[in-house]
C-alpha cells in the first residue's frame, strides 16, 4: 500500500451503484440489506438495527468492500468471538486481500509492515491509540474505522442496560483520526436500541463517534417487513398450561424479589418517582432494574445492606430461573443447600427468615412428592416428546417426496438445560427423574422406584447431538492462531517484495504515478449447490456429550432417521454457523428468545427456497412470556424515542478537533538580555500516561487542552507531569477499594521513594449521582464499611505527610489542575519514567546486576520476610534486596553491618541509618536516662 488512498468520488459511488444494480443476482444481500448500503455507502453512519436482525451480516457485507490492499481500514471495539466469525468468514470467501489481527503479541515493525499492506485489520483499541499517538499508522493511507457495538461509547453513567467499560478509547481514537485526516469515513454499529434511548444519548453518541448520520433500522421498517414478511417461516406456537403448584412456586420466588428490590430502592437516597413506577409494571423483578445495574458497579461504595440484597438477588433469580426450566429435584436441592450454608445465612437480607421462605421451601418439597413416590412432570417435557412425535410422523410421510433427511434444531436455555432434554429424550421422563432422585440422594421415589427403570427413549439416540463447541470443529482461538501463523509469513514475504521494490527502483528511476484500481462494491456470489455439499461434508461435527453408551460420535448420510442437534442459546455466532452448516427444516424453541427467533427469519429470509418450521414452546400467561412481551415491548419503545430525537439532531458540518493553546508562565527578564519576551523555543507541555488510565475521560481532556500525551507501561505512578511530579489518579470506587486492600498505601510509598511532590487525585467524575444513589463513604454515609473506609484515609492522611491530595469534580477540573502544577516545569522524561520500576521488579534488577543469575533463583523464606517488613521505615522491595543480596546471607548479617555497608545494599543513606539506629540503640538504657 504504497500509494495514497484518494476519497471516493461522486462518480465512483454512482457506478459503483449502477454496478450493484446490474449485478444483484451475483450478491448474497437481501432488499433491505441493499438498500441500507446503497443510501450509506459514501456517509458517516451509525446503524442501529433491532436485536437479532442480521448486524453481524451487514459489518460482514461492508468488509467484504474494504478487503482491498488499496484500502486501509480499522475494525475496533470488538470481542475475541466476533474476531474468529469474521476472519473465518472472510477466510472462507477468499477475498483479494486476507483480513489481519492485530494484538500484543505484534511487534512495532510487523504492525508497521501490516499497515502498509491495506486491508481490513481487526486490532485492539489501546494498540491502535499509541500507534496513532506515537504516529506509527500512515494517516492518510487509512480508508476509515468501521466500531462494533457502538453503544459502549456513550457515558456508562447514562446507559445502565449493558455492563460498559467506558468507550474513551474508543472516542479518543476517532478523535486523533479526524484530527489527522477528515475526509476519511467512519462507520459504527449497535443492535442494543435500549441503551441509546434517553434524553440527549443519541446526540452525544453522534459527537463522540464523530459522525453526522444515524441509521434506524426496527423490525417494523417498511423494507425489514417487506424482506422478512415475504418469506417468513411457518410457526406453531404451543402454549401448555402451567400447573397450579409450579406457578404457587414462582409467584412466592418473583414476591421475595420484588420484596428485596423494594427494600434496595429504600435504602438508596433517590428521589425521583421512577422507582415507584417500576415497582407498578407487571414485569418487575423479573430483570434487574436500573438501580440493580447501578449499584453492581459500584461495589466498594455501596453499604453492607446493599451488597446483601445484590447477592440475595442474584440468587433468587438464579433459583426462579431453576424453577422455570429445570425440574423440581434439581430445584429442591438447590433451596435445601442455601437453607443449610451457614455462610449465606450469615450474609442473607433477612429473606430466608420470612414466612414466604417457609412457604417456598414446602410448595417446592410438594413438587416433589406430588403423590406417593411421584414427582410432577413440567408440561414442557410432555409438548417437546409430543412435537418429536409428530416431527417423526411427518418425516416418515415426506421421505418418498424429498432427497435429503431434514434435521432438527433443538434451542434449549443453557447447558444444563440442554443435558436434561438430552437425557430425557434418550431415557424417557421415568428413568431421567430416577436418575435426578439417585444421583443427588434424595429419597422422592421410595421402595418401588429401587430398581432402575428401561429406558423408553423418544428419539434414536445415536442420532441426537449435543453441542457446546463450535460446530464446525474448529475454536475461536484456533481460528484467530492459524490467522496469526499465516499473517507472520505473510509479513516476511512482503519485506522481501519491498526490498526487490527498493532495489527496481534505484535502479530505473521512473516518474509515472500507478494507476489505482477504481474502488467498487466486491461482488459475493452465492455458493453452487455442489460446493455446499463440499464444505457441508468436509466439516467436522463433535459430539461433545453423549446421552447412552451407544451414541455413535458421527453422523452417517445413510442413516434414515433424522438428525436431532441440541443446541444452548447464549452466542448468536454458534446459531448461525450450525444452521448454515446443518440447514434445518425443523427448529424447536424450547427457551424464547427474540433474538434466536429473529435469527431464523433472517436465516429462513435468507434461504427462502427451502422450508423451515419453527415450534415455539411456552408456558401460557408466565414470567417467560412476559420477560419475552417486556423486551419488545422496550425496544419498540426505544426505536420510537430515536425516532422523534433524529429529527431534532444537530450534525456539524465541520468537526470540532482543534486543540486550545496551552498555557504558558511568562517570566520577567531583564532588556539586557535580549527583551522581555517570552523563550519561545520550549515544545508543548507533555505528560507521560500509563496506558490503563486511557480507560478514563482524563486523558481526552487533557490532549483536548493542548497538552501532548506519551502513552507507556508505567509501574509508579498514572501520570508524570515533571522529572518531579507524579499523580495517582483514584477515582472514589477504586479509592475505596485501595483503601481497603492497602495498595494505595505501597503505591503512594513508591512515589515519595522516586519523586519529590507526589500527589493523590481524588475524581468524583459522578457530580450529583453519588448522592441519588447512596451517599458513599466521603459523603456522611455512617454504614460501618463507610467509617472503616473514612478511618483508613485518615491513617494514609497521617502515614504520609509529604503526600498533596487533590479533590476533583470532573476531568475538566482535573485537566485545569495539570496545567497550573505544569507551569514553569519541564517536561517529563520518558527513559527515566519507565526506569522507576515497582519493588520486586526494581530488586530483581539490582540482584541482578550485583550477584548474578544465581541469586535471582534463590528461594525467599516468606516468614522472615514479612517479619522483616514489620522493621521501622523498610518496605517489601527493600526486604527482597536485603534477602537476595549476596553479601548479607542472614538476619544476624543485617544486625552485624554498619550503616556504610548498609547503604551500599540499599542505595539508601538514610534508610541504612535508620536500621543502624535501631539495631544497636539500648531502648532500655534511653528509657532509664530520659
Amino acid at each position: 500500500m504504497s500509494e495514497l488512498t484518494s476519497p471516493v468520488e461522486k462518480s465512483e459511488i454512482a457506478s459503483s451503484r449502477s454496478k450493484l444494480s446490474d449485478d444483484e443476482d451475483m450478491i448474497e444481500l437481501l432488499r433491505f440489506e441493499r438498500n441500507i448500503m446503497l443510501d450509506t455507502y459514501a456517509d458517516d453512519v451509525l446503524f442501529v438495527l433491532a436485536s437479532g436482525l442480521g448486524l453481524e451480516r451487514l459489518i460482514l457485507h461492508h468488509l467484504h468492500l474494504y478487503c482491498d490492499p488499496q484500502l486501509l481500514v480499522f475494525v475496533i471495539n470488538t470481542i475475541p468471538q466476533d474476531d474468529a466469525y469474521f476472519l473465518s468468514r472472510l477466510r472462507d470467501s477468499k477475498v483479494k486481500c486476507p483480513p489481519k489481527i492485530i494484538t500484543a503479541d505484534c511487534s512495532v515493525k510487523d504492525r508497521e509492515a501490516l499497515y502498509m499492506e491495506g486491508g481490513v485489520h481487526f486490532i485492539t483499541s489501546r494498540i491502535l491509540m499509541v500507534d496513532l499517538l506515537q504516529e506509527r499508522v500512515p494517516v492518510k493511507n487509512v480508508a476509515g474505522i468501521i466500531v462494533h457495538r457502538a453503544h459502549q461509547s456513550v457515558d456508562f453513567l447514562i446507559i445502565l442496560q449493558c455492563k460498559l467499560l467506558s468507550g474513551f478509547q474508543e472516542s479518543f481514537i476517532l478523535r486523533l483520526y479526524r484530527e489527522k485526516k477528515m475526509g476519511g469515513f467512519v462507520k459504527a454499529f449497535s443492535d442494543n436500541p435500549g441503551a441509546l434511548c434517553g434524553m440527549g444519548v443519541l446526540q452525544r453518541l453522534l459527537n463522540r463517534l464523530y459522525i453526522r448520520r444515524v441509521r434506524l433500522l426496527p423490525r417494523f421498517d417498511v423494507d425489514v417487513k417487506s424482506s422478512l414478511d415475504s418469506c417468513s417461516p411457518h410457526m406453531i406456537e404451543i402454549t401448555p398450561d402451567l400447573p397450579h403448584a409450579m406457578r404457587r412456586v414462582q409467584s412466592l420466588l418473583v414476591d421475595i424479589i420484588r420484596t428485596c428490590v423494594r427494600e434496595l430502592k429504600q435504602t438508596s437516597l433517590s428521589t425521583d418517582n421512577t422507582a415507584e413506577e417500576e415497582s407498578v409494571q407487571p414485569d418487575a423483578g423479573l430483570l434487574p432494574s436500573p438501580l440493580e445495574i447501578q449499584l453492581k458497579g459500584r461495589q466498594f461504595s455501596i453499604t453492607e445492606k446493599q451488597q446483601r440484597l445484590l447477592a440475595d438477588l442474584k440468587q433468587l433469580r438464579s433459583l426462579l430461573y431453576k424453577a422455570e426450566e429445570l425440574d423440581p429435584i434439581t430445584l429442591y436441592c438447590c433451596l435445601d443447600e442455601v437453607r443449610n450454608n451457614k455462610d449465606l445465612i450469615t450474609t442473607n437480607s433477612g429473606w430466608l427468615f420470612t414466612q414466604t421462605s417457609s412457604k417456598l421451601f414446602a410448595e417446592v418439597e410438594r413438587l416433589c412428592k406430588i403423590k406417593s413416590d411421584t414427582v410432577l412432570e413440567p408440561p414442557k417435557w410432555k409438548a417437546l416428546l409430543k412435537i418429536l412425535e409428530e416431527i417423526k410422523v411427518n418425516c416418515e410421510l415426506d421421505k418418498v417426496n424429498s432427497e435429503k433427511e431434514p434435521t432438527v434444531l433443538l434451542i434449549g436455555a443453557e447447558n444444563a438445560v440442554c443435558r436434561q432434554l438430552r437425557d430425557i429424550i434418550s431415557w424417557g421422563v421415568t428413568k431421567f427423574l430416577w436418575v435426578q432422585n439417585e444421583h443427588l440422594g434424595q429419597k422422592f421415589i421410595g421402595e418401588n422406584g429401587e430398581t432402575e427403570p428401561e429406558a423408553q427413549p423418544s428419539w434414536d439416540p445415536s442420532q441426537i447431538i449435543l453441542f457446546a463447541n463450535n460446530v464446525e470443529g474448529e475454536t475461536g482461538v484456533e481460528i484467530v492462531k492459524n490467522m496469526k501463523v499465516s499473517q507472520k509469513e505473510f509479513i516476511r514475504q512482503s519485506r522481501k517484495r519491498r526490498r526487490l521494490f527498493e532495489e527496481v527502483k534505484k535502479k530505473h528511476d521512473s516518474s509515472k504515478q500507478v494507476q489505482l484500481t477504481r474502488f467498487g462494491i466486491v461482488q459475493i456470489k452465492k455458493r453452487t449447490k455442489k460446493e455446499e455439499n463440499a464444505s457441508t461434508a468436509n466439516t467436522s461435527v463433535e459430539d461433545v456429550q453423549s446421552g447412552n453408551s451407544n451414541d455413535s460420535e458421527g453422523v452417517k448420510s445413510q442413516d434414515p432417521d433424522p438428525l436431532l442437534v441440541i443446541v444452548p442459546s447464549g452466542e448468536r455466532y454458534n446459531l448461525i454457523r450450525q444452521l448454515e452448516t446443518f440447514e434445518p427444516r425443523i427448529v424447536i424453541l424450547y427457551h424464547s428468545d427474540i433474538v434466536y427467533l429473529r435469527l431464523l427469519e433472517m436465516y429462513k429470509a435468507c434461504h427462502s427456497d427451502k422450508s423451515l418450521t419453527i415450534y415455539i414452546v411456552m408456558y401460557a400467561n408466565s414470567n417467560e412470556e412476559e420477560r419475552y412481551l417486556c423486551s419488545l415491548r422496550k425496544e419498540q419503545i426505544a426505536f420510537e424515542e430515536m425516532v422523534r430525537e433524529q429529527g431534532a439532531l444537530m450534525s456539524a458540518r465541520e468537526y470540532e478537533t482543534d486543540r486550545e493553546e496551552p498555557r504558558r508562565l511568562m517570566l520577567m527578564r531583564s532588556t539586557r538580555d535580549g527583551g522581555g519576551r517570552a523563550d519561545q523555543s520550549e515544545g508543548s507541555p507533555k505528560v507521560i500516561v500509563d496506558m490503563r488510565e486511557f480507560q478514563s475521560e482524563l486523558p481526552t481532556v487533557l490532549y483536548k487542552r493542548g497538552i501532548d500525551l506519551i502513552p507507556a507501561t508505567i509501574e509508579v505512578g498514572d501520570y508524570i507531569l515533571s522529572p518531579n511530579i507524579a499523580v495517582e489518579r483514584k477515582a472514589l470506587d477504586d479509592l475505596t477499594q485501595s483503601l481497603h486492600s492497602g495498595r494505595i498505601f505501597r503505591q503512594i510509598e513508591q512515589m515519595l521513594r522516586h519523586y519529590k511532590n507526589v500527589i493523590l487525585l481524588i475524581e468524583a467524575n459522578v457530580k450529583d449521582d453519588y448522592r441519588k444513589v447512596n451517599g458513599g463513604p466521603f459523603q456522611g454515609e455512617l454504614s460501618r464499611r463507610c467509617r472503616e473506609t473514612r478511618s483508613l484515609f485518615t491513617v494514609l492522611v497521617r502515614t504520609y505527610p509529604y503526600m498533596n491530595i487533590i479533590w476533583t469534580l470532573d476531568p475538566a477540573h482535573s485537566s485545569e489542575m495539570f496545567e497550573e502544577l505544569k507551569l514553569n516545569e519541564p517536561n517529563p522524561d520518558l527513559t527515566q519514567a519507565l526506569a522507576v520500576k515497582s519493588d520486586l521488579e526494581e530488586c530483581a534488577d539490582t540482584s541482578n546486576s550485583e550477584s548474578g543469575d544465581k541469586t535471582l533463583s534463590k528461594r525467599l523464606n516468606s516468614v522472615l520476610h514479612r517479619q522483616m517488613t514489620r522493621l521501622p521505615g523498610i518496605s517489601s522491595g527493600e526486604v527482597t534486596l536485603l534477602m537476595k543480596c549476596g553479601k548479607i546471607k542472614c538476619l544476624l548479617d543485617v544486625i552485624n553491618s554498619d550503616a556504610d555497608e548498609l547503604a551500599n545494599v540499599l542505595n539508601n543513606k538514610e534508610l541504612a541509618s535508620s536500621l543502624y539506629h535501631f539495631f544497636n540503640t539500648d531502648f532500655k538504657l534511653e528509657a532509664l536516662m530520659s
